[in-house]
């Protein structure tokens, strides 16, 4: 089968179920496994090049999340055959690589992946704290603030976008939730802009930014330099924490490390 990949959470996918040389092309934003990197590009999530697209002659085209809606669209009236994605629940994403797995003949392959990451995440549901009442010495001694006992969730915003500030949603409240965490969005509402009110009001004890596109780039002063901000209390407390977006945004196998690592920072705030 000749795939063209317009999904990087396809693109990991595909590679996880061992079908990385079906890929013909891909977008230049499909940068994981290393060997996805030598795929030709076709263009980003939205400046496809239908041109190059048809020069690769695909069995099919694979899309995913609303965002490429118009491109589904577009594509459907060429007649193009289309394999789409658009899961908004960590249940959702199973069902994709089940579904992903059905298409290109490995289903088996794609029972394995699912079951790996549910076994993943529930490790990282029951790993212990990292030394909790270590760590509450030291948040009590360094910040003039109660901490917080471990067995409470740490309250986090998570951030998916920052003009304007858009709430991490479908997907990422559910790895929060695995993490220890208590997201602003509830898992399956889609992410959408917020205000500082609204943020404010949900009063959390962190702030992840984990900004489209950013990787490890986004930096804290995307938070800190905004306006007013200055007045929550995870901003006062320095709890920013930036994570490689491609771990929480990509639905695919890397958002149990997503989960890790969130468990990790949310443990040291206890």
């Amino acid at each position: 089968m000749r795939i063209v990949s317009l999904a990087p959470s396809n693109t990991e996918i595909l590679h996880a179920l061992g079908c990385g040389d079906d890929i013909v092309a891909c977008t230049r934003f499909c940068d994981y496994p290393e060997e996805a990197k030598l795929k030709p590009r076709i263009g980003g999530w939205l400046d496809i090049n239908d041109g190059l697209v048809a020069q690769h002659r695909p069995d099919v085209v694979m899309t995913s999340t609303f965002v490429q809606e118009k491109i589904v669209g577009r594509y459907k009236k060429k007649g193009i055959a289309l394999f789409h994605t658009d899961p908004k629940t960590l249940e959702q994403v199973f069902d994709s690589i089940h579904a992903i797995g059905k298409l290109v003949d490995k289903e088996e392959e794609a029972n394995d992946l699912a079951d790996s990451m549910k076994k993943g995440f529930n490790d990282v549901t029951h790993q212990p704290e990292n030394q909790p009442e270590k760590n509450q010495q030291r948040r009590q001694k360094e910040v003039n603030y109660p901490a917080r006992p471990c067995n409470e969730k740490i309250k986090a915003y998570c951030e998916e976008w920052h003009k304007p500030p858009t709430v991490s949603g479908n997907w990422v409240p559910g790895i929060i939730e695995i993490a220890g965490g208590i997201s602003l969005c509830p898992e399956g509402k889609v992410s959408h802009p917020v205000s500082l009110g609204e943020v404010g009001t949900f009063d959390p004890d962190c702030i992840v930014v984990s900004i489209c596109g950013m990787g490890t780039n986004a930096k804290p002063g995307l938070i800190t330099d905004r306006k007013g901000w200055d007045s929550l209390r995870a901003v006062r407390q320095s709890n920013i924490f930036v994570i490689d977006d491609s771990l929480l945004n990509r639905p695919g196998p890397r958002l149990v490390e997503g989960a890790r690592q969130l468990h990790a920072y949310f443990s040291s705030l206890r």
